[in-house]
């Protein structure tokens, strides 16, 4: 039994045959608060809304689902059959909405949720590692996956189509459609074999250094192979002797291995001792734009907004004319 009849049913015409509109979660939850409180006054209170308000809430649902929710018997309200079966499975919907908001509200606060970090495997290869590594470590409660691409279109499609939350790219052409927070620009270096009698890091890379050595690098169409090629341009040397490999990890060991050249980003030119190669820098510096590219802000995955936050601000915008991948 409800308390007293006061839904004012003279105002509230009885209930048409389902509209076909969804009922809502709030007209749901006044009708519950009407079981639990016993009275539609002490609901209307318990919710912090007008009687009328209530009793309108109640009413709509009736409409939506074409049922007489609460029948008058004598001076009191009572819940009919068809209301039972309403309010069990009204309890079932609010307590899944609630789950649904602590998975919503734990996934902002970063203590769980999914982020998925797409890139050129160059880049996948150095900045995203790092940073990737310390969003790990600020929010481990977090699954991660991380991918590579081949191709800048295809880190393009990967993040339109939600693939991708994150990509890391080259980043002065990418469509007007998706955003873009730079990171600092990429510099080059060159791997020679280690020379007899040098210890560590020498240069700048000179064209006698060029002269007879079999250059390693990537197919053309790659802003490695066409940043390669404008330092062999600014020396004045044509490549004797060429090996492509589309593994951008094979180019370090592979260079030092045929006693040839390759120019790598400098994070993996640091590499080139544990092959047996030594890093040399360039006489101008060469660099490439990138940046992590995303959806705009407002749609993004809350673990998006974790790992911009540990990215370095770049001030100014990014040079223009770096290949596109």
């Amino acid at each position: 039994m409800i308390g007293s009849a006061e839904r004012d049913e003279e105002a509230l015409p009885p209930p048409a045959r389902g509209r076909g509109v969804a009922p809502s979660l709030g007209q749901v939850e006044a009708m519950i608060a009407v079981i639990d409180h016993g009275s539609f006054t002490a609901a209307a209170e318990a919710l912090q809304i007008s009687q009328p308000s209530l009793s309108r809430r109640i009413h709509t649902l009736e409409e939506a689902l074409g049922l007489l929710l609460f029948a008058p018997v004598g001076r009191r309200m009572e819940v009919t059959e068809s209301g039972r079966g309403v309010v069990a499975a009204g309890r079932r919907a609010l307590a899944e909405m609630g789950s649904i908001e602590a998975m919503a509200a734990s996934a902002r606060s970063l203590t769980t949720g999914s982020l998925r970090v797409a890139g050129l495997p160059s880049l996948v290869a150095s900045i995203v590692t790092d940073l990737v590594g310390r969003f790990h470590r600020a929010h481990p409660g977090v699954r991660v996956e991380v991918f590579t691409v081949d191709d800048a279109e295809e880190l393009f499609d990967a993040v339109r189509v939600g693939r991708a939350d994150a990509a890391a790219g080259v980043i002065d052409r990418v469509p007007a459609d998706l955003a873009v927070t730079p990171l600092p620009a990429q510099q080059f270096a060159a791997v020679l074999p280690t020379a007899e009698g040098v210890v560590g890091d020498d240069g700048p890379l000179a064209a006698e250094d060029l002269a007879d050595r079999t250059l390693v690098t990537l197919p053309r169409g790659t802003s490695i192979r066409q940043l390669t090629d404008s330092v062999y341009r600014s020396l004045g040397v044509v490549a004797s002797r060429v090996i492509t490999t589309t593994q951008r990890d094979s180019l370090v060991p592979l260079s030092v291995a045929a006693d040839g050249l390759t120019l790598v980003p400098e994070v993996l030119a640091r590499t080139a001792p544990a092959f047996g190669g030594r890093l040399v820098p360039l006489r101008s510096p060469v660099q490439r734009s990138i940046g992590i590219i995303h959806r705009p802000v407002a749609q993004a995955n809350p673990a998006l907004h974790g790992l911009m936050e540990l990215m370095e601000p770049v001030e100014g915008d990014p040079p223009a004319g770096t290949p596109p991948v």
